[in-house]
């Protein structure tokens, strides 16, 4: 009878065989040729497998944002970063390590890791997933592609192995294609908001477009038809985003994940921002929709912008416009970052200069039933419900008020509606644990109520803007 480990190594060695035996995924190619071939990694990239299975079901658009190695992504000049010295010395540091890789061993799962955008794909609303196309996908096969290209022509181009694409290169061609599409979306008088949606770490693409299609469906049934939203929707997939990780094994990753967040909100977040969002604002009312560190890459994108730019020529010049709202569901920074004299953490000193003027009104929601950020004791993440408790109690400041809201989506009591920032007590309203996460009601936001709640918000204008109703 054979022994244990004969039998241990026997299993072994047939795994092995198996393994070797099985096929590759569909895109495998490309995904090795980013660096993307990682399980967590794929949990990037559901769309563009599952282009009607996993889609938004209305019309809209998904972008997905990935990390990638350097060596894979880059070609000599393709990276120009702007140094912040403007923001605190945390995004000083972010942006000289942006611009010279990691100092230590570069991986996918360390900030030498580089963002880029892998594809953006185009939702139409129809049964059966019918004229879903991608206008930018670096997944792309030799094989029948799974999901069809816009107008029949493959972007990016990569007909020359020898002459690689730029990855890193190629996701400015993505933002323009996106750019031209809304564009001309807006310009049909279709629509009544530009909404920008992205959602926190641990959130793979499916559940991200799970989460947008709730919002979405949440805020039209409150609208009741004069919700017609023109819908971009960011995905993004940090490292060890598996469901497994035990909340003590999250306080420890917490420091290279913020850091992430904050770095992709000062590369492809804040093109979005700077490029697409506050531009159309002029001519839409534009909100941005986020959660956990959802909020703190779209406040870094907004409130500090991006530091990569297309060339090294002068540095780009602000936008014009300015976001009416952004919802931060649990946000995952600190409202100290409001502050110029701030108390400075052991890992984290930063600033939104100009009392973030590119936002004109900021709510962020809290509650006692969201496990998530309890063991981040140091940080004073807007989401966790004991920081709200001892930051209400004293003096809110010259930007914050404070107050709650209720089962129903709407808001209890008074507060002033000239501040920058309404910080809510959401315990009544996010209070599920949604089936197949974890953090206690950390992800509770895809109830009707919530969409109510929302559109209570976005139907009135933000502070000093005055809009009549949009035509039907």
């Amino acid at each position: 009878m054979p022994s244990a480990g004969t039998v241990f190594i026997g299993g072994m060695a047939l795994a092995a065989v198996l393994a070797g035996c099985s096929h590759p995924r569909y895109y495998a190619e490309a995904e090795y040729e980013t660096t993307t071939n990682g399980q967590l990694a794929a949990q990037g990239h559901f769309a563009v497998y599952y282009p009607a299975e996993i889609a938004l079901d209305f019309p809209g658009y998904v972008v997905g944002i990935e990390l990638g190695e350097r060596s894979s992504l880059l070609r000599d000049g393709d990276l120009v970063v702007e140094r912040f010295i403007h923001a605190g010395d945390t995004m000083t540091r972010l942006t000289d390590e942006l611009r010279d890789g990691q100092r230590r061993e570069e991986s996918a799962a360390d900030r030498g890791a580089l963002p880029f955008v892998s594809h953006v794909v185009r939702y139409r609303g129809r049964p059966m997933g019918e004229g879903n196309c991608a206008l930018y996908s670096v997944y792309q096969s030799s094989l029948p592609e799974l999901t069809d290209f816009c107008d029949g022509r493959r972007r990016p181009e990569m007909k020359d192995p020898a002459a690689r694409w730029s990855g890193f290169r190629g996701s400015w061609q993505a933002i323009d294609l996106l750019k031209d599409a809304l564009r001309n979306d807006a310009a049909s008088g279709n629509y009544s908001h530009l909404i920008v949606a992205i959602m926190g770490w641990r959130t793979p693409q499916e559940e991200a477009i799970r989460n947008f299609n709730s919002l979405a469906r949440g805020m039209h049934l409150a609208a009741k038809g004069d919700f017609r939203p023109l819908f971009v929707g960011i995905t993004w997939v940090g490292p060890w985003a598996g469901r497994w990780l035990d909340p003590l094994f999250e306080a420890f990753a917490y420091a290279n994940i913020a850091e992430l967040a904050d770095t992709l909100g000062l590369t492809w977040v804040g093109v979005l921002a700077d490029e697409i969002a506050l531009p159309m604002s002029a001519s839409l009312p534009t909100v941005f929709i986020t959660h956990s560190f959802g909020a703190r890459a779209a406040t870094t994108a907004l409130c500090i912008g991006p530091a990569i730019r297309r060339d090294a020529g002068s540095p780009a010049p602000r936008p014009p416009g300015a976001i009416d709202r952004l919802f931060g569901f649990q946000a995952a920074f600190s409202l100290q970052r409001f502050k110029e004299e701030r108390l400075i953490f052991f890992y984290e000193d930063v600033y939104f200069p100009n009392d973030c003027d590119r936002v004109r009104s900021i709510v962020l929601t809290t509650s006692r039933h969201d496990k998530a950020t309890r063991a981040i004791l140091w940080a004073d993440l807007a989401g966790n419900y004991r920081y709200f408790r001892s930051f209400c109690r004293g003096n809110s400041g010259r930007l914050v008020s404070c107050t709650s809201v209720d089962a129903t989506g709407a808001i209890e009591g008074t507060y002033d509606e000239s501040m920058k920032v309404l910080y809510l007590d959401a315990t009544k309203l996010v209070r599920f644990e949604a089936p197949g996460t974890d953090g206690g009601s950390h992800s509770d936001i895809f109830r009707p109520p919530v969409g109510r709640f929302i559109w209570n918000l976005i139907a009135a204008p933000p502070p000093g803007v005055s809009r009549s109703a949009p035509a039907k």
